[in-house]
């Protein structure tokens, strides 16, 4: 039975391949509307399709790449369904973990660089948030992805963008969860960019800093621990109720 089900799914795969042939070479012609218009065709024959888990975790190995390539589309839009198609299928696959060796280098060179890829805050927003997605179906999967993930928290936590640092504080709390036998090698490199984060002038900044800067306190060394104390002893002072309630525990 399962074998049966397996050919079919290899059957359905292949026809959905068959009729995104075309859409996929055009992603690489160099009108900016054709390139859009084919990734919303891919679209709607993959993940609008309702197709199941199994045929989509071998067209999302067939589309990875090409999807990838699109997150430095110079069309926004073009990028912007690339990064919600590769949520989607993070999301919905049975085996996510299967793209990290290609998705891991990509949203490092888009996020973790010393100069953001990214101009579009919305879309650094939307990446940090596949991180997060990723962080939580593959969990300890990542644990050798450990140096491009400090990699790019280190860089999304300063973000000047308050939503991308909240969702990078998020992801840092759920990528130490996942992996503590390895964040705590790496955990005090991200001790410098949550104390510049955590006096941000927003106070929902501030509580996701002081949630993010716990976990790295729990699952790290304990080396900068009296550095990160007198930048909270600061906060206690904080005008905002639910900053205070967080540093104290209530």
């Amino acid at each position: 039975m399962a074998t049966t089900m397996a050919a079919g799914e290899e059957r359905a795969a292949s026809e959905v391949l068959r009729a995104i042939a075309r859409h996929l070479n055009c992603l690489n012609e160099d009108s900016k509307t054709t390139r859009k218009r084919a990734l919303e065709a891919i679209k709607r024959e993959t993940i609008d399709k309702g197709l199941s888990s199994g045929v989509l975790q071998e067209v999302f190995t067939c589309l990875l790449k090409s999807l990838l390539k699109c997150l430095s589309d110079p069309m926004e839009r073009c990028r912007e369904t690339a990064i919600h198609m590769l949520g989607d299928f993070i999301r919905c696959v049975p085996q996510p973990e299967d793209s990290l060796p290609y998705l891991m280098p990509a949203l490092t060179q888009r996020l973790g660089g010393k100069e953001i890829l990214e101009p579009a805050e919305e879309l650094r927003l939307s990446m940090v948030e596949v991180l997060t997605l990723t962080v939580e179906v593959c969990g300890r999967h990542l644990a050798p992805y450990l140096d491009d993930m400090m990699k790019i928290l280190q860089r999304t936590i300063v973000d000047p963008f308050p939503d991308v640092k909240r969702e990078s504080c998020k992801c840092t709390v759920h990528f130490a969860k996942s992996v503590p036998e390895h964040f705590h090698m790496q955990a005090e490199s991200l001790v410098k960019p949550l104390m510049q984060t955590v006096s941000h002038q927003h106070s929902r900044v501030r509580v996701s800093t002081i949630e993010a800067t716990g976990a790295v306190i729990q699952y790290g060394t304990g080396k900068n621990v009296d550095d990160v104390l007198s930048h909270l002893a600061q906060r206690l002072f904080d005008d905002s109720p639910q900053v205070g309630s967080v540093k104290s525990g209530r």
